[in-house]
């Protein structure tokens, strides 16, 4: 029997209750958890005027006032499922930075199918058809904040991110993940709905509701900087670590908070659903006895992990997991790995630009036209423009099919890597972005076939922050000698 020294506290995500989680429950007890140090939480998503925050400043006043009244006993763990993720994020960095090990209040975090970069299902609810779908019981509100920063590529995700995964600035040092504060985890499936209305908001390496990339909470981020004059207008990947190549800052990779020796934990499930993911109980559409056991037994060893050793081999155990059920060479495409791109653009006053467009290119794109198209036309799955600031967007790319159809079609002569170009449009007739009117003629290698040649990884979400200069026309500021 499987016992645990923790309590175990479970939240739900968005448009759901605690009753999705009794089964889950009800798991835990057979297995030697005791149903005293089992909490099921509620909390409001689907009002227009609760956002994440204050959602997160709810558990940290319930949460205080049961570790008072001796109900709860620290440190406890987490069972969090879908917008879970974002909320436990937002409480756990918004109260616990930085805090002494014996301080923080929760150890494991088990996030199933998070949406810890969003979800398309956001944009879809907060449409007339979310409205009626999932408002009809709740005044059709479908909780506008919640989904705001649901969202793909919203500022609050680029905000948390900021806050609990990358020291960009050192504006806000400390970190909530660590050998002695929290150890996430995260199980995702990665079989879309099979049946019902669900099916609408399908898309290859997706729950049906969240892509595995936007679940997995190993994420990278980097500023690309076109505003100093010396940048070079190409900086390949095996340059980012060459000391000038940095100090010039044309590209600034961030660093983790949490150290670049951790990397979380991450099983890609072959037939889970978003729905079928919460009831270890069940097995999943086409789930094989195998595969049912494998989806309890990471469970369990995740509310298990006794120490940080074991916690950083469980995190190879299960790459090579998520590595077989997503080979190339037997992946179907709902299997296929996927990477995906939070794009921000400023000027060099750090004001949104909103007009503008990235291109991905080869290395000698004038004579490669047509493989350029391919990777636009069936490389990229989706691209999304955040309703709330245009400056932001969301790349969605299909991995395998970037090996198959754009580098599987190079020449053997010719460098296999991808590149990514900016062109924005003017602002007025007095100002332009970069010195050629039609945009960047600069590109930067974001990826090869090389893996020591890599900023984008698999099954990952990526910060790109990229700073565009803006050129004053001839005659905004003229001189002329006095008569």
């Amino acid at each position: 029997m499987l016992r645990t020294k923790n309590p175990v506290v479970i939240l739900h995500g968005w448009s759901d209750t605690s009753d999705s989680f009794v089964p889950l429950s009800g798991f835990l007890k057979a297995r030697g958890f005791q149903s005293v140090n089992l909490f099921l939480s509620d909390y409001i998503s689907m009002a227009d005027d609760v956002a994440i925050a204050d959602a997160a400043k709810a558990i940290e006043s319930a949460v205080r006032l049961k570790i008072a009244s001796g109900e709860l006993k620290t440190p406890f763990d987490l069972i969090v499922h879908s917008t879970g993720g974002l909320v436990s994020r937002a409480w756990l960095s918004g109260y616990y930075t930085g805090v002494a090990p014996e301080a923080m209040p929760a150890q494991r975090l088990v996030m199933i199918a998070p949406a810890n970069f969003g979800s398309r299902l956001a944009t879809v609810g907060q449409t007339i058809l979310g409205r009626v779908a999932k408002g009809w019981g709740h005044g059709f509100h479908t909780g506008k904040l919640m989904l705001d920063g649901l969202e793909l590529g919203s500022p609050f995700q680029w905000e948390l991110a900021c806050r609990d995964l990358f020291d960009v600035d050192s504006s806000q040092p400390g970190t909530v993940y660590g050998e002695g504060l929290v150890w996430p985890f995260v199980l995702v499936g990665s079989m879309p709905y099979q049946s019902g209305l669900r099916r609408m908001v399908n898309e290859n390496g997706c729950d049906g509701t969240v892509r595995v990339a936007a679940a997995n909470l190993n994420a990278y981020g980097a500023t690309l900087d076109f505003t100093r004059e010396d940048a070079p207008t190409v900086l390949g990947m095996a340059q980012h670590n060459d000391a000038a190549a940095i100090a010039h800052g044309c590209f600034t990779p961030w660093q983790h908070k949490y150290g670049e020796d951790m990397e979380f934990p991450l099983a890609v499930l072959p037939h889970r659903d978003h729905a079928s993911i919460v009831d270890p109980t069940i097995s999943g559409d086409n789930e094989t006895p195998q595969e049912h056991s494998d989806f309890q037994s990471f469970l369990l060893a995740a509310l298990a992990c006794p120490s940080f050793a074991d916690y950083q081999a469980l995190q190879q155990d299960w790459r090579k997991y998520s590595d077989r059920v997503q080979d190339p060479a037997s992946a179907d495409e709902d299997h296929h790995m996927h990477m995906q791109i939070n794009v921000f653009v400023v000027d060099e006053y750090q004001k949104p630009v909103g007009d503008y467009m990235i291109e991905f290119l080869t290395a000698n794109y004038e004579q490669n036209t047509d493989l350029t198209g391919v990777f636009h036309d069936q490389v990229i799955k989706d691209v999304h423009k955040c309703d709330q600031n245009a400056a932001l967007r969301t790349i969605y790319i299909d991995r395998q099919r970037m090996f198959e159809l754009f580098y599987g079609a190079m020449a053997d002569a010719q460098p296999k890597e991808l590149r990514l170009s900016i062109s924005a449009a003017a602002p007025g007739d007095k100002i332009r972005y970069f010195l050629d009117a039609f945009g960047a003629k600069g590109e930067f290698v974001v990826h090869s076939d090389q893996e020591a040649d890599r900023w984008l990884r698999r099954n990952s979400t990526h910060f790109l922050k990229i700073v565009i200069p803006r050129i004053p026309a001839d005659d905004v500021f003229t001189m002329r000698k006095a008569p």
